[in-house]
């Protein structure tokens, strides 16, 4: 559904201003691959599988904050949607400064109760993988959804990365100035990249159209326990948040590396020398590697 919309306006918006740098039909083939890559469909497709982004989630009897509980999930938990009708009024809510849809859902909790209900949207994930990112032939859960901490300001806008293993948190990364929730009318992209010089990457981006419309990434540096912000931009605009240098450890010694470009497939390039490991730990420690811009 919202596939659809987007590409609609897409071909029918003009150009006003700056608008005619992201609303023109050379973005077309973008949008497509875009939402190939992103799980947005799901979002708004009848008994999909979605999955909860934040601990104890309130599965609720109506559709509003002030309705009963019927029971709590933890975060991770799978429950099925149950779509809208078209043209059916969207309930909405703002709560902790996000405006977003409450998602009508069943399942069965953690003792295998069923239930219908409805759960809020900022607690709903807006992109997961499944990915064995150490390697060690067991897959990390990773989920990008709204963030948990509450807005102050029109201009406060964050979304978050998490991490689980075994149903567990074990990483909560924000990322700052995406907006993920409804209200901003942007599909969001989860993605887990192997680079070729060995390292891995996680991306997270939006996609949208309109006057808020635009193609913002950020791109981290997964270490083996923490992610780490090394590019973020509007690539609409061409303009930059952060663009850090990052050491990569390896057997082999380590690298020295950078975001660069994109390439044709959407992939990120990266810049990388091999460095000596001691002196990577020395240009960290001394803050000779430093955000080129931070937001």
């Amino acid at each position: 559904m919202k596939k659809a919309l987007l590409i609609s306006a897409l071909i029918s918006a003009q150009s006003i201003g700056a608008q005619d740098r992201f609303v023109s039909p050379q973005f077309e083939d973008f949008y497509d691959w875009f939402h190939l890559q992103s799980q947005v469909e799901e979002l708004y497709t009848d008994n999909s599988t979605l999955y909860t982004f934040t601990e104890k989630v309130a599965v609720r009897q109506g559709p509003c904050a002030s309705s009963g509980a019927i029971t709590y999930l933890p975060a991770g938990f799978s429950v099925q949607n149950i779509a809208y009708a078209d043209g059916y009024y969207l309930p909405e809510d703002e709560i902790d400064g996000y405006g977003d849809i409450w998602y009508h859902v069943r399942g069965k909790d953690a003792v295998g109760q069923p239930f219908v209900g409805y759960i809020w949207g900022a607690h709903i994930a807006k992109g997961w993988r499944f990915e064995d990112l150490n390697g060690d032939g067991r897959a990390e859960f990773l989920m990008l959804g709204v963030s948990s901490q509450a807005r102050k300001n029109l201009k406060d806008i964050k979304a978050e990365v998490r991490i689980l293993q075994k149903g567990k948190v074990i990483v909560q990364e924000q990322v700052p100035g995406l907006c993920v929730f409804e209200d901003c009318g942007a599909s969001p992209l989860l993605r887990v990249i192997r680079s070729p010089q060995g390292f891995t990457v996680v991306e997270a981006s939006t996609m949208a159209v309109g006057c808020w419309a635009g193609i913002e990434k950020a791109f981290f540096y997964w270490d083996g326990s923490q992610l780490r912000r090394v590019y973020h931009a509007e690539y609409t605009t061409h303009h930059e948040f952060a663009n850090e240098p990052f050491v990569v450890n390896k057997a082999g010694g380590a690298q020295l590396c950078q975001y660069s470009h994109e390439d044709e497939n959407h992939m990120p390039v990266w810049k990388c020398k091999t460095i000596a490991a001691a002196d990577g730990r020395a240009a960290m420690a001394m803050g000779d590697i430093p955000a080129v811009h931070s937001r």
